[in-house]
């Protein structure tokens, strides 16, 4: 997992975002919902989005369909999000994904992940739940939600900051607010359901533009494998 913690941290201080795009409850009952997919992280990768979260579901189709996205987007950090349960966990061990993401910590969940060098990063809100995490290994973590949460839980939590903890902001971000988040100490953020249809608006269009020129000289950091 320390690789995959290294290699993620590298990657997103090329780009730090993340686009998670959560599959609707009826998503592997029609043909067209799986195209329709496909088309949004075309269209996500082709206006240069580099790290991109499934939201995690317990249909036996879901493995095949991560199967298919990471081949058919060999330039996306295809990542899993809301891995909750120890059966999520084990769905996703084969899949060998360079990262997975958590709505919380809990230690049972996460050492297994550990031992499995699945990278489950674990969404945190409050301090003890932060040493704990750090305890057993994590150097990338999740501080959620970070809309309610904001700048004072960084602040509360500097001396983690001075030990180059690398702090990502999720939960109800807006595109509009990424540049914010950034220069007031997350290390990177993630967005989701306040992107409308996780499609490029006119907010994070531009702040794509300030990183677009850098993208392509490390296009192949994403794909390290550890």
């Amino acid at each position: 997992m320390r690789e995959k913690q290294k290699n993620l941290i590298t990657s997103l201080e090329i780009q730090p975002l993340i686009v998670v795009i959560r599959i609707e409850k009826d998503f592997f009952q029609f043909t067209y919902q799986r195209d329709k997919l496909l088309t949004k992280i075309k269209d996500l990768s082709n206006n240069g989005i580099k790290h991109i979260e499934i939201g995690w579901d317990s249909n036996k189709e879901w493995i095949n369909l991560i199967a298919e996205i990471k081949n058919n987007f060999p330039s996306i950090n295809i990542g899993a999000a809301s891995i909750n349960s120890i059966s999520a966990l084990d769905s996703i061990i084969p899949l060998d994904l360079n990262y997975s993401m958590s709505p919380f910590y809990n230690k049972e969940l996460h050492i297994k992940a550990i031992k499995n060098n699945q990278l489950l990063i674990p969404g945190i809100s409050n301090k003890k739940n932060l040493k704990e995490a750090i305890k057993i290994g994590y150097k990338i973590i999740k501080v959620f939600p970070a809309s309610k949460l904001g700048m004072d839980f960084l602040h509360t939590n500097k001396e983690f900051k001075e030990r180059n903890i690398f702090f990502i902001g999720a939960g109800g971000i807006k595109s509009e607010d990424i540049k914010r988040y950034l220069e007031n100490g997350y290390k990177a953020v993630t967005i989701g359901r306040e992107l409308a249809h996780q499609k490029i608006d006119k907010n994070l269009k531009i702040w794509l533009k300030s990183y677009r020129k850098i993208i392509p000289q490390y296009a192949n950091i994403i794909n390290i494998k550890s």
